[in-house]
């Protein structure tokens, strides 16, 4: 299965929020792939999932502003954590726990950058009041 978004980055007035978006709703996408590995951990023949994600920047500086393009892709891949039990089941609930909390922590920092820089954004449209 393969998702792509592309953000046209003349048109769009946020585009580093764009950007970061984009890898927010990859970890997300990831956290119900993960999630989706540990409620079959139990589940005869089935193989462990997880995505990849790329994002692809065209773009150049014009006197009109940002042309270009920035497009992420992302796939969900068979990522088999270990050989195949009796039952052909390839998930391996440490390595599963491990990957969620790696992928928890970044969408955690990713969602604070994003935070603040809505913040910044507000403190300017309101010349700093609150």
């Amino acid at each position: 299965m393969t998702t792509q978004r592309i953000v046209d980055l003349g048109s769009s007035t946020f585009v580093g929020l764009d950007r970061l978006t984009g890898h927010i709703d990859h970890h997300v996408r990831r956290q119900q792939v993960l999630a989706a590995n540990l409620a079959n951990i139990d589940t005869p023949g089935y193989r462990a999932r997880d995505t990849v994600f790329e994002e692809r920047l065209t773009a150049h500086l014009e006197r009109a502003g940002w042309k270009g393009q920035a497009v992420f892709e992302e796939h969900v891949i068979t990522d088999d954590d270990e050989a195949p039990d009796q039952d052909g089941n390839t998930v391996s609930l440490e390595r599963q726990l491990a990957k969620l909390n790696a992928n928890a922590l970044r969408f955690g920092a990713l969602s604070e950058v994003l935070n603040r820089r809505i913040g910044l954004l507000r403190y300017a449209a309101t010349d700093g009041a609150r």
